[in-house]
């Protein structure tokens, strides 16, 4: 086996543990010393790979977002898209990756601020086609009243990041469910005009 290929089994190893121990205690919750103990891993291996607990939550959450991104780019098409069709297509996803998703809403609900700007950057691909999403949604809706298009996608992100912290600790199933239904809220109303 050729070095490069050591060294990606390597890192990949070490991520996958460190991907288990963030998604179950989240970043506060989590330790070095538990990530090597949970995987057989000296620390010397570890800062061989990674600078510290702080680039290996980026290198975690870098993989998370990058999944789902490539997951909903295969399975959602902007020019169909619905809450429903969108919804559905991640809970498929987070049905697959369960820690996936208790990383992702560890993420959104408990983002460490230190680590701002590297969060924002691991994320960034899967902001853009969210928000491309979003506008396909709102691009096919009559906006209320004195509602311009930035206002509607400020309110979305602004939801988002609400139901993030308030869906974290539900099952995949039921908490796309709720994500679903409270966008539906969110677009449509609790009253009919």
């Amino acid at each position: 086996m050729k070095q490069a290929e050591k060294n990606r089994k390597s890192r990949d190893y070490i991520l996958t543990h460190a991907f288990a121990a963030f998604a179950a205690n989240g970043y506060a919750g989590s330790s070095l010393n538990g990530i090597c103990a949970a995987g057989g891993i000296s620390k010397g291996l570890l800062y061989h790979y990674y600078d510290g607990k702080d680039a290996l939550y980026l290198a975690c959450v870098g993989r998370l977002f990058a999944d789902l991104t490539a997951h909903l780019r295969a399975q959602v098409d902007a020019e169909t898209v619905t809450p429903a069709t969108y919804f559905a297509a991640r809970l498929r996803f987070f049905q697959s990756n369960p820690q996936h998703q208790r990383l992702f809403y560890d993420v959104r609900a408990y983002p460490p601020p230190h680590l701002a700007g590297g969060l924002q950057q691991a994320r960034a691909e899967f902001d853009r086609l969210s928000d491309d999403l979003v506008r396909a949604v709102l691009s096919r809706q009559m906006l209320a009243p004195g509602l311009a298009p930035a206002d509607a996608m400020r309110q979305f992100r602004a939801f988002v990041d609400f139901f993030g912290v308030y869906l974290r600790d539900g099952a995949p199933d039921a908490t796309e469910q709720q994500a679903e239904a409270l966008l539906h809220t969110l677009l449509y109303g609790l009253v009919a005009q």
